[in-house]
């Protein structure tokens, strides 16, 4: 019964998505405006419950000796360079935004107001 209301309702609605788009932002906690700028984008999405449903922001901090911190983004420690080997960012800090896992942008993240661009809106 629920799996043929789902299959209704995506048929009768071919614009909603159940698949939240993802962003994935690579830092080194080290140099401090880069700290900084990770702070900046868990306090964006703590005060904006809109763009935390809409949006899944993956933090990978490449720096070895970076501290645990936890918030609204999930932040992991890239000690053994899975993530950039993964993902391959250009130069940090880095943004990759992903429907499902489509690639749709990727740019130097210099702000945290470009995170918007994996929503297109804010």
């Amino acid at each position: 019964m629920k799996i043929t209301f789902l299959l209704l309702l995506l048929l009768l609605a071919p614009g909603l998505s159940l698949a939240q788009s993802r962003a994935v932002v690579f830092i080194d906690s080290e140099q401090a405006e880069q700290a900084t700028l990770a702070e900046e984008l868990n306090l964006m999405l703590y005060y904006s419950p809109t763009l935390r449903s809409k949006l899944q922001v993956e933090l990978f901090d490449i720096n070895p000796r970076g501290v645990a911190f936890s918030g609204n983004l999930v932040y992991q420690l890239d000690r053994n360079g899975q993530a950039v080997s993964r993902y391959r960012p250009d130069s940090l800090p880095y943004l990759i935004c992903l429907d499902e896992d489509k690639e749709r942008l990727r740019i130097v993240f210099a702000k945290k107001e470009q995170l918007c661009l994996c929503v297109q809106t804010c």
